[in-house]
């Protein structure tokens, strides 16, 4: 692509890619000199040169130029970046029809099964926590961030249009939005799910972070629609702010959309609907109150995008499970073992909530869990607090250290306990192991804070590992076998 293309002061000088990393080899490719949290990229100039950049974007004065380089000067790198990507992959997403899932929980478990429904009817694709896929298949779980940088936005966007995909459903982060990465992103359909205490490593504060998600509903078409959770007090507060066209759905509020009469078990629930002035039952696999609301959410985004309440409300009894959230692992044990991605004190109530339904009379909730480094350090003592409220017995262990010590990180966990005494077992593996093997007839074993991870963040670099799933049904096979 040549540079004047996307900027007035560029030349008919052609690049043949994006550099993002300056210490990547990445011969007749542009470099944006982007400012962030911790790094100035036009510290990294020379070095982006040295490795094959012949186009510099930057907004800082450069004393000392060199020869047979072009340098592109603009107000804001970030921006830049984000435009050039766009028009480098050709305004894919302008192509498809966008939908953005915002909340800090339940957005992974709504995009996913949504992406699944549309998939029956149109070619829809899926970007979030868990990567990108556009066949149910997770084509790379690689990407690090649950809205990724431009250049690969753009290109998984342009990929997915080339395999057929009419529809993308976005997972929209806070710090994405805050980061510009959406900036020319426009949204057919934005939902808000809720709102609790989380990320203020980035936001500082409740109101810093829901002004952030606030933002994904300033991203919508003039015909778009906002969808929002009314019994989340900020989704009430958002409701009043929004101008376009307002959708509801609750459980505890009169919505548009509302669920009535649930009944929960422990491999499926049961709830009405009610729409329109009707009723409609509905069984689905979908285990666990927040799983109604999320549901709520999918059935408002399909019938507001023109399909049918009597076409897709049926595939509801099997919706595709969500990787890593709520899901349950079964290998023919007596015992409930369950996966779940809960990481903060809200995520963490909600799925105790759903372990105390389902584990009997006299049998025990053990929870096995640890904390990331490098993040907010308030989740720590408010998910010790409610496993040691909830839990009869606890095991913290290895999650993502990042550059913090994990033993550390594990030792500091242990001193909010009051009532149980935890066990640290910093081997993840082997303290699943050791929930396993203490399980008996009836008792929830709970994995959280990893989901269906296939990695460690240790150094900010991941690391592989086999995942809480397939360490559990290692560990439930190998006793069983004992028992045999």
């Amino acid at each position: 692509m040549k540079t004047n293309e996307v900027f007035e002061n560029g030349s008919d000088l052609n690049v043949g890619s994006i550099m993002y990393d300056s210490r990547k080899n990445c011969p007749g490719s542009i470099f944006f000199a982007m400012k962030g949290k911790i790094n100035d990229g036009h510290r990294f100039i020379d070095q982006a040169i040295e490795n094959g950049a012949v186009c510099i974007v930057y907004t800082d004065e450069i004393e000392q130029k060199k020869e047979g380089i072009e340098y592109i000067r603009v107000e804001d790198a970030t921006k830049a970046y984000v435009s050039f990507c766009n028009a480098y992959y050709g305004h894919p997403l302008d192509q498809m029809n966008v939908i953005g899932i915002t909340g800090t929980n339940g957005k992974t478990t709504i995009a996913w099964i949504l992406r699944a429904l549309i998939a029956h009817f149109t070619g829809c694709g899926y970007i979030g926590t868990m990567g990108y896929t556009y066949d149910g298949n997770i084509l790379d779980s690689s990407l690090n961030l649950t809205t990724p940088k431009s250049d690969e936005l753009f290109r998984i966007g342009k990929e997915m249009l080339e395999h057929g995909c009419t529809s993308l459903v976005m997972e929209a982060s806070s710090e994405g939005l805050l980061t510009n990465r959406l900036d020319e992103v426009t949204f057919s359909t934005a939902v808000f799910n809720n709102l609790t205490g989380d990320h203020f490593d980035i936001h500082g504060d409740m109101e810093s972070y829901f002004q952030a998600k606030c933002l994904l509903f300033k991203k919508l078409s003039d015909d778009g629609k906002a969808i929002i959770n009314i019994d989340d007090a900020y989704g009430r507060r958002l409701y009043d702010m929004v101008d376009h066209k307002k959708i509801t759905y609750a459980i505890d509020s009169e919505a548009d959309y509302r669920a009535v009469n649930i009944r929960l078990y422990d491999d499926h629930s049961e709830f009405d609907l009610i729409c329109e002035g009707k009723t409609y039952p509905i069984t689905t696999n979908m285990p666990a109150r927040f799983n109604i609301c999320n549901l709520l959410a999918v059935i408002a985004v399909m019938h507001e995008n023109g399909y049918a309440l009597e076409d897709f409300l049926p595939l509801l009894q099997k919706c595709e499970p969500t990787p890593g959230r709520c899901q349950m692992i079964d290998c023919g044990q007596d015992f409930h073992v369950v996966v779940d991605f809960a990481f903060t004190p809200n995520s963490f109530d909600k799925v105790f909530d759903f372990a105390e339904s389902i584990t009997e009379k006299g049998s025990r909730i053990i929870a096995v869990f640890g904390a990331s480094g490098d993040r907010d350090h308030k989740r720590r003592p408010g998910t010790a607090k409610i496993a040691d409220a909830r839990a009869d017995e606890v095991i913290l262990t290895y999650d993502d250290p990042s550059t913090e010590d994990m033993m550390g990180i594990l030792k500091e966990m242990e001193t909010y306990f009051k009532r149980v005494k935890p066990q640290i077992i910093l081997d993840r593996k082997d303290a699943i192991d050791r929930a396993v093997d203490m399980a008996k007839k009836g008792d929830t074993i709970l994995l959280l804070g990893k989901g269906s991870d296939r990695f460690f963040l240790i150094d900010r670099k991941r690391v592989p590992w086999m995942s809480d799933e397939k360490a559990a049904e290692e560990a439930i096979l190998r006793k069983l076998d004992k028992k045999c």
